[in-house]
Formats: structure tokens, C-alpha cells, sequence
């Protein structure tokens, strides 16, 4: 009899999730850099029409397989399972399309600066992380999302048992003119299989969210991962050249852990001038606190921030 998995141990979960890592390999994380680029995508409209053309965009790469995956307002993120040279194909398509998609929306893109980069995911807690990472994005840059609300990414869709209650349609049942609609091409037989629900491609239809799963040990273990790995972000970010990974509410939690730490107070209310500067300074290097979160956490004046972080 096949043992219940929730009466697994907690080493059989976890050689469980390694078997699966090393056999579905390797692994990336695909980036642009959003300093670098204006805001492309400004309205629901236009995260649709993104939705849709990294869906069959990617749906022509069957060796290429998304983990997970964030569209940002000015920047992109994308965790992918395939060869190296694949997965840079599959990407300068998806690119391609929009380029070819987005004249139409009556705004001047450069997409010059629309430049991805790609990094090596090496073991399964960096795939842990870097999946976590991701499914934050939005979170940490806007406070009306949690990583499990946020619809132009693949977060919405782990460990979500609500998926199988939605009423979705093969996009090749539609009518053709609706599908080319969609999809901004006129040739649409490719994309038949593809999934739609109220107007978007079905994010399970062409992102693999079980493979994401099944790299954590149960939907706990990545629940607890969203918010308790401070350290692990940074090094990301840093990575990512990312400027801001945590909430005012997670940094405020790493401050007050520090100096405690530090100085044996509670509150950074009762540190001194020299010991705000301190913490500030450890905040700003170590965890990218921007000059407003520091101004807010350590009530420190803005204009000494910006001369010790200009």
C-alpha cells in the first residue's frame, strides 16, 4: 500500500522534493531591469495582452517549462526549467511579440531597453527562494496585493485549491476572430489547447504549477517561506541588483530583531541619534532599506538620509 504523503517524515519529503529537482533541471532565473526601462504595461489592458503573449509564447517551446513568473508595471521575472539556449529563445519570442503587440496601444516604447538577464538556479533551496522571490514581487511594491492576490503572475496559483472550481474553456473554442484577438496574431491554430477564463489565459495551461509545488515539502512549508526569509531575499536582490525586497512591516521586524541584538532596546524609539545612524546604515547595506522606509521605521530626518545615502 502506497504510503499516506502526510505521514511522510520530514527527510522523505524533502529527498521527495530533490529527486524532483534533480530530474527536472536545470533551472533560471530570467530578469529585465526595471530602472532601466519606462512602464510598459499601464492598465489592465495591457497586462491582459502580456498575459496572453507569454502564454503562446511560451506554449511554442515544449522543452522550456515556467515555474512561476511576475509581470511587473516596468520589469519581468521569469523561473524556468529547460536548456540554457532554450529558455533565452523562448524569451526573445515573448519579447518579439510584445514589441509587435504594443504599437497598437498608442504609447512610444523603447524596447531597446527591454534586456533580459539570465542566472543559474543551482540547488533546490535556491529554486525555493528564488520562487519565493518572485511570487513577492508585487507585494513588496504594492501594498493592495499579497503574494497569493496578484493576478499578472504565478503566485495567484500555488497550492490554491480554488483553481478547479473555475469554469474554463479551450481557447480553440472560441470563435477565430476572438482568439486572434487574444492572442494580437492571426495564426491561431498552434494555440488551440491553451486555456481561457474570463477573458485570460488560465496560468496552469501554460505555467507548470504542480512542478513549482512539488519543490516544497507541503503548501506549510511554502507559506512559511512567503514572509520568514529575510536573509535569503537579500542575497537575491543583491543578485537581482533589486532595490527594495522587504515590506515596511518585515523590515521594521528585521530592525527590531538587530537592536535588539545590538543594543538590548525593543523600540528603535529608545536608541540613541548615534545608534540610528548605525542601524540605518546596516539596514541600508544590508537589506536595501530605502531612505523613506528608514525615515518611517527610525524616524530619522530625510535630508541626513540622503546624505549618508545619496
Amino acid at each position: 500500500m502506497k504510503k499516506d504523503y502526510s505521514a511522510l517524515s520530514f527527510s522523505e519529503k524533502e529527498r521527495i522534493c530533490e529527486n524532483v529537482f534533480d530530474s527536472n533541471g536545470p533551472y533560471w532565473h530570467i530578469y529585465t531591469d526595471g530602472t532601466m526601462m519606462q512602464n510598459i504595461f499601464c492598465s489592465e489592458e495591457d497586462f491582459k495582452t502580456a498575459m496572453w503573449i507569454l502564454a503562446a509564447s511560451m506554449h511554442m517551446f515544449k522543452g522550456v517549462r515556467i515555474i512561476t513568473f511576475e509581470l511587473m508595471t516596468n520589469h519581468v521575472h521569469l523561473i524556468l526549467a529547460g536548456q540554457r539556449e532554450e529558455c533565452i529563445k523562448a524569451f526573445d519570442l515573448f519579447a518579439a511579440r510584445l514589441r509587435q503587440a504594443f504599437p497598437k496601444r498608442q504609447r512610444a516604447i523603447d524596447w531597446s531597453k527591454f534586456k533580459m538577464d539570465i542566472l543559474p538556479i543551482e540547488d533546490i533551496q535556491a529554486l525555493r527562494n528564488e520562487i519565493i522571490y518572485v511570487n513577492r514581487n508585487a507585494f513588496v511594491a504594492n501594498p493592495a496585493y499579497t503574494p497569493d492576490s496578484y493576478p499578472w503572475g504565478g503566485g495567484c496559483a500555488y497550492f490554491n485549491s480554488w483553481l478547479r472550481h473555475l469554469k474554463t474553456t479551450n481557447l480553440g473554442n472560441l470563435k477565430v476572430n476572438s482568439q486572434r484577438a487574444l492572442l494580437h496574431t492571426r495564426d491561431v491554430a498552434p494555440f488551440s489547447q491553451l486555456i481561457e477564463v474570463g477573458g485570460m489565459p488560465f496560468i496552469p495551461s501554460f505555467c507548470d504549477i504542480k512542478l513549482g509545488e512539488s519543490m516544497f515539502r507541503d503548501a506549510r512549508s511554502y507559506f512559511n517561506s512567503l514572509t520568514r526569509n529575510a536573509e535569503a531575499f537579500s542575497q537575491i536582490a543583491s543578485r537581482l541588483k533589486d532595490s527594495i525586497f522587504l515590506t515596511d512591516d518585515e523590515l521594521y521586524s528585521v530592525i527590531c530583531s538587530h537592536i535588539n541584538k545590538e543594543y538590548s532596546v525593543k523600540a528603535p524609539s529608545q536608541l540613541s541619534a548615534q545608534q540610528k545612524i548605525d542601524t540605518a546604515r546596516q539596514m541600508h547595506f544590508g537589506y536595501n532599506a530605502s531612505n523613506q522606509q528608514l525615515r518611517r521605521m527610525l524616524r530619522l530626518d530625510l535630508s541626513i538620509l540622503e546624505e549618508l545615502f545619496p
